[in-house]
C-alpha cells in the first residue's frame, strides 16, 4: 500500500516529537515553571511565556473535545476515505489538546467526552501518525 496523503515536514523544535511518533510514544511538552502541558510543539509556553520546557512521554488517552465527520474532501488520498472522523482529543492531565484522527469504530458512534487512547500507525518508513480509538471498545 502506498501512502499518498501529505507527509509532514519536520523542522526544529517539532523534530523530537516526530522522532517520538517513530518509537511509538507520544511526546509533548511540559512547562517546567507553570507545569502546562504544551501541544504543538513550540519555543516558548503560551501559559506563562517562559522558554523552560521540555518534551515528556504522554499515557496518550484523553477525551474528545470537538470532531466533525468529513463525507467529501478534494485533498488527495482524503477523498477515498470518507466518511472519517477528525477530532480534537484533550488529551489528560492538562489543557493540551490534539487535531487527529479518530480510527476503529463507526463516525456514528463518536461523541463528545469519549475516551480515546492513541495508536500508532506507520504510514511510510520514515513517518508514524498518531490517531486516536475509542477505549474499551465503545
Amino acid at each position: 500500500m502506498t501512502y499518498n496523503k501529505p507527509l509532514p515536514n519536520p523542522k526544529g523544535i517539532s523534530e523530537t516529537y516526530w522522532k517520538g511518533l517513530k518509537e511509538k510514544k507520544l511526546l509533548i511538552q511540559v512547562c517546567n515553571h507553570c507545569q502546562e502541558q504544551i501541544f504543538y510543539p513550540r519555543i516558548l509556553c503560551p501559559n506563562c511565556g517562559d522558554e523552560d520546557i521540555e518534551f515528556k512521554e504522554h499515557t496518550g488517552e484523553g477525551e474528545i473535545y470537538s470532531y466533525t465527520v468529513l463525507h467529501k474532501s478534494i485533498v488527495k488520498g482524503f477523498s477515498e476515505e470518507t466518511p472519517y472522523t477528525l477530532a480534537l482529543v484533550k488529551l489528560d492531565g492538562g489543557n493540551a489538546k490534539m487535531m487527529t484522527n479518530i480510527v476503529g469504530c463507526s463516525p456514528d458512534t463518536v461523541e463528545i467526552g469519549m475516551r480515546v487512547s492513541v495508536v500508532f500507525t506507520d504510514v511510510t518508513d520514515e513517518f508514524t501518525l498518531p490517531h486516536f480509538i475509542p477505549v474499551g471498545g465503545q
